[in-house]
């Protein structure tokens, strides 16, 4: 029998409606159906308990009633499965191709995925050089400082751009970071004619960064980015380094079903 958690998060609810809720899901996992008396009898609830358990998962999008009494996986439950094997995918995909774009420019090579207003970093093959940038894995990062962040700025919709812009705090966390609304508009779209987007200093202040947006069948999610100390950083490496960046976007998006940067 699984046990819930007592206490209560607030507003009436329990911690171990909480616990039950997903239990319950993770016990669809298994076996990929679901009725109320099964989840009365694994969380010792009462059959009403239960039935007030499933009906609010499926009001929530989370289960589906299959017209015989039981319950199957839910639109919320399929999407959340979607993005997370498409991020595996995205990941799986990526790999090849940074460890090649690290080769060829002895720094170190990234991929990024879109999460609201923020970006994270999925995986990167490091430099070979002593001196070295990187980038913590899984932390997420604003959107509007540096190259990744701005790349995936680029591969919007000028809708899904003004609403951003609308609602997103620009704060400062270099001295290079961008903070006027107009100014970061003009950098992304520059970026978006170019195909990459190069930043300097934006995010940290030791490092430089080029990345190009990754596409998907529903549009951008993601990017892809090379970075490196800014004692190696030039004009000429940037363009040169860019057009590598672009391709290996193109090359990621096209084995994810999108267009092209």
């Amino acid at each position: 029998m699984v046990n819930g958690s007592q206490g209560r998060t607030g507003g009436g609810v329990t911690l171990e409606t909480v616990s039950d809720a997903l239990g319950a899901l993770e016990l669809l996992s298994d076996r990929g159906r679901l009725t109320v008396a099964e989840v009365a009898r694994c969380f010792a609830r009462s059959r009403s308990s239960a039935y007030r358990l499933v009906r609010t998962l499926v009001d929530r999008g989370w289960l589906d009633a299959d017209g015989s009494g039981g319950y199957t996986p839910g639109p919320r439950t399929m999407q959340l499965g979607m993005r997370a094997l498409g991020r595996a995918h995205l990941r799986d995909v990526a790999r090849p191709v940074l460890e090649r774009l690290s080769r060829e420019t002895q720094e170190t090579a990234t991929v990024s995925v879109v999460t609201g207003k923020h970006r994270v970093c999925l995986d990167q093959v490091e430099s070979p050089r002593q001196v070295r940038m990187t980038v913590a894995l899984g932390v997420a990062f604003p959107l509007y400082a540096g190259a990744s962040g701005r790349a995936i700025l680029s591969g919007m919709s000028e809708q899904q751009l003004a609403e951003y812009l609308a609602t997103v705090d620009l704060v400062r966390l270099t001295a290079n970071t961008i903070t006027d609304r107009r100014a970061l508009l003009a950098r992304v779209r520059a970026g978006r004619r170019a195909g990459y987007v190069v930043a300097c200093a934006e995010r940290d202040p030791e490092a430089f960064s080029i990345a190009s947006w990754i596409s998907g069948t529903s549009g951008v999610v993601g990017a892809v980015a090379v970075c490196g100390p800014m004692s190696r950083y030039s004009a000429a490496t940037a363009q040169r380094w860019g057009e590598l960046v672009r391709a290996a976007a193109r090359e990621i998006s096209a084995a994810l079903g999108g267009s092209s940067p």
